[in-house]
């Protein structure tokens, strides 16, 4: 998708060529190169990215010093020592398996796109988060080892979401650079109009991005076997934006308990029995759970002191945040419930069926 040159650079001169306000990262466009200066140490160190042309074929085909004196606006009576370089290829990549018996990936090792606001680095922590949950409840004996094919389940189908998130951007920002008109390097009202223009626009490309609230929070998983789904659809999300749900397969909406602390923070190793109305009776899900082995922690949270403004009085939600079943009362049959949270199910769950969802949602209807 993309060839970049990396180049980092001793160049302790620079920073008293800024004229803007200081930035971590500083984005150069102008009709002959564009590139991204990234500040290491806010002082000496800095890296350079160099973004090829789709015409520029070869690494070599553009040389480096020019493009980083054209990038960052100087001639050649600026100096600067090399530390280090590396030419490398933006690709979008999802391996068809996360698993293979008794092994597992996660991170690069399963899913690789261009490098955009450390989302590799986010889907790689969360298919860690989502792995490690599932191999201690096995290896601790109150899972069973069907447990373990939820994680390629869950996770594969949501890096392949991310990687056309990501590749999506890229391409869009690739052709905004190619867009950049002349007109930016002129003195006067007219290149300031022309600045303005594509300043903003490069904003508003951006800032989707570096906010990315949608593709951190809004995700959820949808036929995962571990999940009691319940029919409703969960509600779409887009890379700057989402809408906090309690459908099953989300992650459960963040609230403030009177103490301060994070309903996040409250949750147990394994599962969590969130309850917003004390009066509603646990023990039918808590017994259930002491009969399969199942670790259950149970949290009671004031409903109108926390702000939540959902319907469910209680919420099944798991140690990596995401619900695994909600509902007004407890189910009628509760230990098929734990049988799925277990990974001990008969049957696959998916949004569109789920029978252990039909016996929760007799008790939300």
């Amino acid at each position: 998708m993309q060839r970049v040159q990396s180049t980092y650079i001793h160049a302790p001169a620079l920073k008293d060529l800024i004229t803007q306000k200081p930035a971590w990262m500083t984005m150069s466009l102008n009709p002959r190169r564009c590139g991204t200066t990234v500040s290491i140490d806010g002082r000496d160190f800095w890296l350079i990215h160099n973004h090829l042309a789709p015409d520029e074929l070869e690494f070599d085909s553009v040389d480096r010093d020019w493009a980083l004196r054209t990038i960052l606006g100087v001639d050649d009576r600026f100096q600067y020592d090399i530390i280090s370089k590396e030419d490398w290829v933006g690709r979008r990549l999802v391996a068809d398996r996360f698993r293979d018996r008794r092994a597992f990936i996660c991170g690069d090792a399963a899913h690789l796109w261009i490098p955009y606001a450390g989302y590799g680095m986010n889907a790689g922590i969360a298919d860690a988060v989502d792995l490690c949950w599932i191999l201690a409840g096995v290896l601790q004996g109150w899972a069973s080892p069907a447990l373990l094919d939820a994680y390629e389940a869950e996770r594969q189908p949501i890096t392949e979401q991310v990687s056309h998130f990501a590749m999506n951007h890229a391409l869009a920002v690739m052709g905004q650079r190619r867009a950049v008109p002349p007109e930016v390097e002129i003195d006067g009202e007219s290149g300031d109009a022309a600045r303005s223009k594509v300043g903003q626009a490069a904003y508003d490309l951006n800032v989707q991005q570096y906010c990315c609230a949608g593709l951190n929070f809004g995700y959820y998983y949808d036929r995962s076997p571990i999940i009691a789904y319940d029919g409703e659809a969960p509600p779409p999300y887009s890379m700057g934006g989402f809408t906090a749900s309690t459908v099953p397969g989300a992650r459960a909406p963040h609230v403030w308990l009177t103490d301060g602390r994070s309903l996040l923070d409250e949750l147990g190793p394994a599962y969590t029995l969130v309850r917003f109305d004390q009066t509603i009776d646990a023990a039918p899900l808590v017994d259930a759970a002491a009969r399969s082995g199942v670790p259950l922690t149970v949290l009671d949270v004031d409903r109108a002191g926390a702000g939540f403004d959902f319907a469910e009085n209680l919420l099944m939600v798991r140690p990596d945040t995401h619900i695994a079943w909600r509902g007004l009362a407890a189910p009628r049959d509760p230990d098929r419930l734990l049988e799925r949270l277990r990974g001990a199910a008969s049957e696959p769950g998916s949004r569109e069926h789920d029978s252990a969802g039909e016996a929760a949602a007799a008790h939300i209807a």
